[in-house]
Parts: structure tokens; sequence; C-alpha cells
């Protein structure tokens, strides 16, 4: 069997293999541009643009835990149903616990200090804290903000956040 090939070189090449069998053609087009590398490199620079974006608007923009958040479904349910995260001066961030969403109950105070934060691939804001209350006991946590800074979801002892998980929280921004 004879094959023909055929070679067009421009900015694009053109392999055409015909066969003389008359069953079948096959063509293939390969792009060769010298500029599509560095298209590539291009996308690859703003992307890692992007995530540096991100990873500071995680530490200092509006997706930082620092507000109030509630979730009233937790109102006697034996866990905190509002939080109060504030900074002071000094950077330090200080936790408040209320067993109710008017902020009655039970209030569990402390300090919050982050060992790490970073954006996860949905564009997330993740933080693993240790939480100091003022009587001594601590534990660490992982808290995870919604893209718009709307929805704070916390869980303790745990390196990923379940939300069908033992200890998961979910609180709302007020």
């Amino acid at each position: 069997m004879k094959h023909l090939y055929l070679y067009f070189f421009a900015s694009v090449t053109i392999i055409v293999v015909l066969s003389f069998s008359g069953c079948s053609s096959v063509m293939e087009t390969v792009m060769q541009r010298p500029s599509q590398a560095s298209e590539e490199e291009t996308a690859t620079s703003e992307e890692e643009v992007a995530d540096e974006t991100k990873q500071v608007a995680a530490e200092t923009g509006s997706n930082k835990i620092i507000g109030i958040w509630v979730n009233p479904d937790y109102d006697g349910q034996g866990r905190s149903a509002k939080l109060v995260y504030t900074e002071r001066a000094d950077g330090k961030i200080i936790y408040k616990a209320y067993d109710k969403s008017d902020g009655s109950g039970n209030v569990y105070s402390g300090e919050v200090v982050y060992k790490k934060m970073w954006v996860d691939p949905e564009g997330r804001r993740v933080g693993k804290s240790v939480v100091t209350l003022e009587g001594g006991m601590s534990w660490e946590t992982l808290d995870r903000i919604s893209v718009d800074g709307t929805t704070l979801e916390v869980q303790s002892g745990t390196d990923q956040i379940d939300p069908d998980g033992p200890q998961y929280s979910i609180y709302y921004r007020q």
C-alpha cells in the first residue's frame, strides 16, 4: 500500500496522510506558533499573581475572621451560637463565644493565634489556629470563610473541614 505525505510549513503544519486504498483519509493539524509558549507563560504568571493576591486578601482583606458571626439554630443546643472576633491594636485576635445568638448565656473568652492561613482551590480563606481560653484550656481549630465573606465554617481537631464531621459548626456574618 502506498502513502502520500504532504507537508506544508507556515504558521500551521498540516500533515495529510492519504491512503490509496480508497478506504480512509486522515488529516491531522498541529499548531506551531512561537507566540503560543509565551501566552502560556503569561497565563501561568497571571494565575500565580492572582493566587498571591488571594493570599494577601485572606490575611488582610474582607475575608478576615474579625466580626460577629451567629447561627440561631444553635441556641440551646449545647454549642456556641454567637462568635465575636476582634483585633486589638497589637494585632492579637480576641475571641468571645456566647451560648445564644442574642449574646446571652455563658461567655467564653480567649485568644486566637493563627499558625497558618491559605486560600483553597474554591477561593475561600482557610485558617489553622490555636484557641486559648482565659482559663487556660486550648485546642486547635480550622476555620474557613466563604469567598463573599458571609459564611464561617469552624471545626476543631481536624486538618480538613467536613460539614458531616464531628464538631463542625457554621455561622453567618452579622
